[in-house]
């Protein structure tokens, strides 16, 4: 498919279901989120890094420098997907590779950290969620898997895990059921 025409339907998409609250007057996001996430499908992930708070960020698509002048020596992914506070899990052929949530210590934390960059450089095959648990899985080639999995019960009002899109939107799934999908400026 040509990818500006799957770049105009996000937009589309985005705007017809930017509806406000409650949640439940939305699609099942199931349904919604592979349609809104297809055009990213194929792209790789050029960058993962972290930032404040350990936030996890991946990097897929053509990388720009950022606009904002202090930062035009950084480069971006025009896909950029970022997890806030949310346990994840890298697998590799099957095996656990690493589990966040158990990572208590420092030095636990700078491995998993390592790990997850072994996703630099390979593409996007799929991303699923699973409607009941909000658990989101991205699935890479040389059979790598990201999973996610939120704790739906955390109150801190922040979402689980975020997508800026190349047009200008952002897709942001929690806290809990909660998601939405509105323009960057809208927030």
């Amino acid at each position: 498919m040509d990818k500006k025409r799957d770049l105009k339907q996000i937009d589309a998409i985005a705007k017809e279901f930017d509806m406000s609250p409650p949640a439940i007057n939305k699609p099942s996001i199931e349904k919604i989120i592979p349609v809104i996430t297809q055009p990213m499908i194929g792209e790789t992930c050029h960058k993962v890094s972290f930032s404040y708070g350990d936030e996890l960020d991946l990097h897929f698509g053509e990388m720009t420098p950022y606009d904002h002048p202090k930062l035009a020596h950084l480069l971006k992914g025009s896909w950029r997907f970022g997890a806030r506070a949310t346990p994840w899990t890298v697998k590799h052929q099957g095996q656990i590779l690493v589990v966040t949530a158990e990572a208590d210590t420092d030095e636990q934390t700078a491995i998993a950290k390592e790990i997850v960059k072994q996703l630099e450089q390979k593409k996007l095959l799929d991303l699923t969620i699973e409607a009941d648990t909000i658990r989101l899985t991205l699935s890479f080639e040389d059979d790598y898997q990201l999973i996610l999995d939120p704790d739906l019960d955390d109150d801190s009002g922040l979402a689980h895990w975020e997508l800026f899109m190349p047009t200008e939107q952002v897709l942001a799934v929690g806290p809990g059921y909660f998601w939405s999908c509105k323009s960057i400026y809208e927030r």
